[in-house]
């Protein structure tokens, strides 16, 4: 299917690679050589309490805090602080330590660096939107909601339309604009 909405309640909830917490798997694309998804959608629950990133060598990550409350991110590159919904990318090698500076949660896109590369801004709309042919896009919605086809989305769900060019019909929405791009022909 082209396109689908992923609500917020039928996301399949999974341990970090560390073990240290957990997400919820939004999408995936399609298995590399090694077997792992060239790309994934995930949203995780930071909770309250400091936790160590878990490491994705040879991938690159966005990530956004979607919840109430920033975090401070530790790595070996200093300190970052990050409020909600200001998108941050760094390299799937650097695990830092999160301090939330409250309950709150992430909204990750990594991808197979070499195989695909993402973009992830924040978006307000009002009208309807256009979205890209080729590659991926998804659309994270904070507020008020989208139609995609017969499929209406509303906060905590997920639009997602694969290699098609479609319009969105939008009803005073915000939310993360993703686009995932392959660069190989894996």
């Amino acid at each position: 299917m082209a396109v689908q909405v992923i609500r917020s309640g039928d996301r399949r909830r999974t341990l970090w690679r560390n073990g240290a917490g957990t997400t919820e798997e939004v999408a995936t694309g399609p298995r590399g050589p090694a077997g792992r998804p060239l790309w994934r959608i995930s949203v995780a629950d930071l909770g309250s309490d400091p936790s160590e990133f878990s490491a994705f060598p040879g991938r690159d990550r966005i990530f956004t805090v979607v919840g109430e409350h920033g975090v401070d991110l530790h790595s070996g590159h200093g300190l970052r602080s990050l409020d909600p919904w200001h998108p941050h990318p760094f390299a799937g090698e650097d695990a830092p330590r999160c301090i939330p500076r409250g309950a709150t949660s992430a909204f990750n896109v990594i991808t197979a660096r070499g195989a695909a590369t993402a973009a992830v801004g924040y978006l307000t709309l009002d009208t309807a939107f256009d979205t890209a042919a080729g590659g991926v896009t998804a659309l994270y919605v904070r507020s008020g909601s989208v139609q995609a086809g017969t499929e209406r989305a509303g906060p905590g769900d997920c639009v997602l339309i694969r290699h098609e060019a479609i319009t969105l019909r939008v009803s005073s929405a915000t939310g993360l604009l993703v686009r995932i791009e392959p660069t190989s022909s894996l």
